[in-house]
Order: structure tokens, then sequence, then C-alpha cells
């Protein structure tokens, strides 16, 4: 477990992680959330002390460019808590964007310049792309195009939002012909597609694979996370597994204590351990995230 991670805070040593939410958001702001966004620093606060006091020590922001990420709000909450916070820098699907957003016009070029300079200067350590369901757009292949580019001079792990689990053999096949070693490539939502076939394909990768806690938003055939834990450790996946409680809505945050970041270490952590084992539960919130989020060329 070497490394380093790059937090809002400054770089730490991936050993010292410890517990990791590997996908959440304490702030998150679109038009797509309905008046439902995540803008509320003393709720973000409450959120990640919560966390904290549950054992949990790392907590991975996936909100990119343009989406609210409020970096500098990040860096207080990360110290009044005592929790660590990594940031991402990146862009989602257009949609997700208001009309104004300067994000979706940006070039492929003016893209990976901004990517790499949020990573080098701006307390980023993480590049988040969202790509569309069971398709890649062409603003989404120049977003991937640019994250490739930003890894290759900062060494930031790309984490791809996959539209109901899907089109991540689109994905990797683009970020492996730009040169994006697998080990840098972080597959989120991939449960979310009801086929277990397309699921063991993506591993087979050797990606890392990032499931989701229990949500509301669980989709129609989607597999219950035991389900699918059970899945992928029976076909030796187990060392690719990270698991986040991908908080989207300030509604949400209204079903603790079993949902959110406290609710990931107090609940879905313990039923894996309980159910699996503590070598498993403990790769997927500990061993794994220390070396999925590693900045991977730092000297």
């Amino acid at each position: 477990m070497t490394g380093i991670l790059r937090t809002v805070l400054g770089d730490i040593e991936a050993s010292s992680a410890g517990i990791t939410d590997s996908h959440d958001h304490l702030f998150l702001s679109t038009p797509f959330l309905n008046d439902q966004e995540l803008d509320n620093e003393a709720d973000a606060a409450s959120e990640l002390t919560a966390f904290r006091d549950e054992g949990g020590r790392t907590l991975v922001q996936w909100t990119p460019r343009g989406l609210g990420r409020r970096r500098e709000a990040l860096r207080r909450v990360s110290t009044s808590s005592g929790a660590n916070i990594m940031a991402a820098t990146g862009r989602h699907r257009i949609a997700l964007y208001s009309p104004d957003a300067p994000e979706p016009r940006l070039s492929e070029a003016q893209l990976a310049d901004a990517f790499v300079g949020d990573v080098v200067t701006g307390g980023c350590g993480l590049i988040k792309i969202g790509v569309s369901h069971e398709r890649i757009t062409p603003d989404e292949s120049d977003a991937l195009h640019a994250a490739a580019t930003a890894h290759h001079v900062t060494g930031a792990p790309v984490a791809i939002h996959l539209e109901g689990g899907t089109a991540a053999d689109l994905v990797l096949g683009q970020l492996l012909a730009d040169g994006v070693p697998v080990g840098s490539i972080v597959l989120g939502h991939l449960g979310r597609n009801p086929n277990p076939n397309a699921i063991l394909e993506a591993a087979r990768s050797g990606a890392w694979l990032c499931l989701d806690g229990p949500s509301p938003r669980k989709s129609p055939g989607e597999m219950g996370l035991s389900e699918l834990v059970h899945l992928l450790v029976a076909e030796g996946h187990q060392a690719q597994l990270l698991l986040g409680a991908d908080t989207t809505t300030s509604r949400s945050r209204s079903l603790r204590p079993r949902t959110g970041p406290a609710g990931l270490v107090a609940h879905s952590a313990a039923e894996l351990e309980a159910r699996f084992g503590e070598q498993t539960a403990n790769d997927i919130m500990i061993a794994n995230p220390a070396n999925a989020w590693a900045l991977r060329n730092h000297e």
C-alpha cells in the first residue's frame, strides 16, 4: 500500500487513507436535481463529521467542474472534521449542466488544460468523466481523450460515471487505446447494469470497480450489494472492489443512518464483514482504495 493521494489539504501517504468512501458528494448542484442540490456547508460538515465518528477517514468526492464542487468549502469541512477529502476535476454528461455553464463548450484541448491545472495547482486528486447510456457521444469522447492527456501529465486516476452501468467496454477501449493503464481507471455504477455477464466482462479488464451502497435510486433488475460482491469475489475480483455511498440529493440525507458516508461504514461495510469476512471488508474499504486513488507517476 504505497503511493500518494492528493487531497484538498495536500498530499498524503496512501497508507494513511484508512476507511474510504470511494464515491460520494458533499456538494453537487445541477438543474437535473430539481431543487435537491447539495449546497449547504453546515450539512456537508455534519455528514463528514458523522463519517469520521464511525471510523471513516477519507472521502472521494466525484463532483466535477461546473457542478458546484466548492473546493474552498471542502477544505474547510475537511479541516473541521479531521477527515481527508479528495476532489475531482473532469466533466460530466452535458445534460447535467445549466445552459450558461462554460464546461460543455470547452474543446478537448481546453478540457485537458483545465484538468491538468486542477490537479497540479487546484488540489484535485481524480479526473471524473460521465458517459451516456450504452454509448459515448462525441463530446464525451473529447472529455475522455482530455482525461487521458491529463492523466499522462499528472498521474491522476480517471473515474467514470457509467450511466445505468453500461458502456464500460466502450470507455475501456478508448482509454486503453489512449495509453491510460487499467490500474488508473475506476468504473462507477457498474452494478446498475442488470446483466451479470456485462459486469463480469468489465471486471475481467482489471479496472477498479466502484460499487454503490444502498440507494433509494436502485434500478429495476439491479443486484443488491451483497449479491454483487458475492458474484465478483467468487470470480476472483476482490482486489478490484471499491465502495461508495454516492449521496446525490439533499433528500437522501434524511434517510440516515443506513445511507450516506456514515451509513456506508456503520452498516454497508459491517454487513460485508459479517457475510464475507474481515479480509474482504478491509480490502474493499481500506487496501483497494489506497491503491486505486494513488497518483501513478508521483515522484
